[in-house]
């Protein structure tokens, strides 16, 4: 049986609290032997490094979701950067651009300001980053370009853009600039012609799976609350989009994810 990496979860989210425990347990025979956890705010970092510290298959990654960008301050950098050097974290994120129609709170520029300062600290820290992006792929090209103006380190990405949702093109240019491509359940909606798209265009070398759970299941749980083990919902459509067998496909994906998260 191949090996998944689950590369963004948020197992601490309240859908789980009846059964987290048999959650993991399930993922771990599905043969999902590696989670990342993510906290998107500074009131769940401790409880993600607690969770890595409790179960060896989970690590963490800190951030300040772009729905928190009016709370950015310097001094929040400080205590991210504390946390950020345990050995149980192992990424910046989730941070990034939403300008979907739940975040009309919080101004595109106040947004941008936050994100600037946070990828400009992970590269300093050394740290990939977690980039959620909603409705902004544009804005979020001309920040990375203007972050990340060379190639990562032979072997290494500068993060993950998770949750693709953008158009082939903007696929690429992400994967040019030294980023992974994350796919989660959408890429199996039938209706989602043009992600599956995105991912034959950037094929399996820049792709990583996640689940983004207990948020958008696959197709044949839709509806329902997502969970680890539905990972391979994911690489099932991958797999029939590069025409790979599932074993290949989880191959190169899980290869990809621990070059990511630096953990190989």
């Amino acid at each position: 049986m191949p090996e998944f990496f689950d590369t963004h979860t948020h197992l601490l989210d309240a859908a789980f609290d009846p059964d987290r425990e048999a959650v993991i347990e399930r993922s771990r025979l599905a043969c999902v032997r590696r989670i990342v956890e993510v906290a998107d705010s500074p009131a769940g970092w401790p409880k993600a490094i607690a969770l890595s510290r409790a179960c060896p298959a989970v690590r963490a990654s800190l951030g300040l979701h772009p729905y928190h960008a009016r709370e950015f301050e310097e001094r929040l950098l400080l205590g991210l950067e504390r946390s950020i050097r345990l050995p149980e974290v192992v990424a910046v994120g989730e941070v990034g651009l939403d300008y979907g129609p739940h975040n009309t709170a919080t101004p595109h520029d106040v947004q941008q300001r936050a994100l600037e300062r946070l990828l400009t600290a992970a590269k300093e820290w050394d740290k990939p980053v977690v980039i959620h992006c909603r409705n902004a792929y544009e804005d979020l090209l001309g920040i990375l370009r203007k972050t990340y103006t060379g190639p990562p380190p032979a072997g290494r990405y500068w993060g993950v853009v998770h949750c693709f949702s953008g158009t082939p093109e903007q696929a690429s240019a992400c994967a040019a600039l030294g980023f992974a491509i994350g796919a989660d359940g959408p890429v199996t909606y039938p209706k989602n012609e043009l992600l599956r798209q995105a991912f034959a265009r950037v094929g399996p070398a820049a792709t990583v799976l996640e689940t983004d759970c207990p948020y958008l299941p696959p197709q044949s749980i839709r509806g329902k609350r997502n969970e680890p083990s539905a990972v391979l919902e994911v690489a099932r459509g991958l797999a029939e989009v590069w025409k790979l067998g599932i074993e290949e496909a989880a191959r190169v994906t899980t290869a990809n994810a621990l070059d990511l998260f630096r953990l190989a």
